[in-house]
């Protein structure tokens, strides 16, 4: 039989980047937006998503080892390290992410902002893409990490 708890108010976190304008339509603000609950250890969902990540990665590590071909194992190594990266893009939008908005053009059409669009988004070769992706990741776990700190004040008084 399983425990049906109660679960936390997680707080909202919301986050906004300008983007270059040439990633828009032209003459407008081109930006990225996004609602999501705080996450670490505070958001359950967050932290089992991360534990399978962990060990989806030990299973990679230990097939990679081995790999005796030089190339092969390097070339492994870093479909790996790719893999991971987009797996913790993935927990983040699957545990934290409730909603998305950006007006960001693909070919000249507004991306659909869904769940491959923004793992896309996490694989762009554009800096301040890559960057905002980042800083959301960050503010997401920085707001977990403040509920923490403030329930650790709460039990010390």
């Amino acid at each position: 039989m399983a425990l049906k708890l109660q679960s936390r108010e997680i707080p909202l976190v919301n986050f906004r980047r300008i983007l270059p304008a040439f990633l828009g339509p032209e003459g407008e603000e081109c930006f990225i937006e996004v609602d999501a609950r705080a996450g670490g250890a505070i958001n359950i969902a967050y932290v089992a998503s991360g534990e399978a990540l962990i060990l989806r990665g030990q299973v990679m590590d230990r097939k990679m080892q081995k790999i005796t071909d030089e190339a092969a194992y390097v070339k492994a190594n870093h479909d790996n390290v790719t893999s991971i990266i987009k797996g913790r893009f993935g927990a983040l939008y699957d545990a934290c992410v409730i909603e998305w908005r950006c007006n960001i053009l693909d070919d000249g059409k507004p991306i659909v902002c869904d769940r491959a669009t923004f793992l896309e988004l996490t694989e762009v070769r554009v800096p301040e893409i890559a960057a905002a992706m980042t800083d959301l990741e960050t503010e997401i776990l920085e707001a977990g990490k403040a509920v923490a700190e403030s329930d650790e004040g709460l039990l010390k008084n």
